[in-house]
């Protein structure tokens, strides 16, 4: 996997707004291809009587061997490492095409937090990051388009979800306007909820989610074992758990190897970098 640097005012808005849009992700021919694929799922699953008005399909990736190359897409998942950890695995694929809404529909009030029941477990005031998810745009979004809606900041939340009286969203939700081939991440933390869709096209994406190697994958529990013969990148192979070590664990020596070879720390190690200087500076720096 090729090497894209994580720039330190990237990390630093990600870390503050728990988002982070990377334009021109895919280029022109992996976006026909992913965009094509995508598409033949959808006209062949998809019920247009579907009331909802969303086609909404998890654990696509052995849905077509096109899919196989974003698992290690070098615009995209060497950000993820230096934003988590070299010890990760693949959790989750997500297709998700929200059509045009009728004029009489309303916004979703389902605002949350991702990974199950992690948020309720553990707690709005100690709740990790864990899950990171790559959202591939495989069409142009304007803020109309039905795309994710986002708190920025909410990642740094210690308490649940505040919306005043009579509103849909807090004050500061977003949606983001983005170009076919952009993708955006946001993580576990980051409140989100379904857009609605007011234009005349369908808004499509592609979601791949990468979390800690120790956690169980969100929409698979084993890839097929044609996949698994497949795939043949050392990485890629360590993300869809086709290796493990002696404890039947993930292992994680590829990544971990590739990120010793750029000098890479795991996103812990930095934050405690920072916490180290924050409680050692003078009492007036602080």
């Amino acid at each position: 996997m090729k090497f894209t640097k994580l720039e330190d005012k990237d990390r630093n808005f990600f870390d503050q707004n728990g988002y982070l849009i990377v334009r021109n992700a895919l280029d022109s021919d992996m976006l026909a291809r992913v965009t094509a694929a995508c598409d033949r799922i959808v006209e062949q699953r998809y019920d247009p009587d579907n009331p909802d008005r969303r086609a909404s399909y998890p654990d696509v990736l052995p849905e077509d061997e096109v899919f196989l190359p974003l698992l290690t897409c070098e615009t995209t998942v060497p950000l993820v490492v230096q934003l988590l950890s070299f010890n990760l695995r693949f959790a989750k694929s997500h297709l998700i095409y929200n059509f045009p809404d009728p004029p009489e529909a309303k916004p979703s009030t389902d605002w949350h937090r991702d990974f199950r029941e992690t948020p309720f477990d553990l707690g709005s005031h100690r709740y990790p990051r864990i899950l990171i998810k790559v959202a591939y745009q495989l069409s142009d979004t304007t803020r109309l388009s039905g795309n994710t809606v986002l708190v920025p900041g909410s990642n740094n939340y210690t308490r649940l979800l505040k919306i005043p009286a009579g509103q849909n969203d807090p004050d500061n939700a977003i949606e983001l306007e983005l170009n076919a081939g952009d993708a955006f991440f946001f993580e576990s933390r980051t409140w989100h909820r379904v857009g609605l869709n007011r234009t005349e096209v369908p808004r499509k994406c592609l979601m791949m989610g990468y979390s800690y190697a120790w956690i169980s994958p969100l929409d698979y529990d084993v890839q097929p074992q044609w996949l698994l013969e497949k795939v043949t990148d050392p990485i890629a192979r360590q993300l869809i758990g086709a290796e493990k070590n002696s404890q039947k664990e993930i292992d994680y020596s590829a990544l971990m190897e590739w990120a010793e070879k750029y000098g890479l720390q795991r996103s812990s190690e930095i934050d405690f970098e920072r916490w180290s200087a924050g409680r050692n500076a003078p009492a007036e720096a602080r």
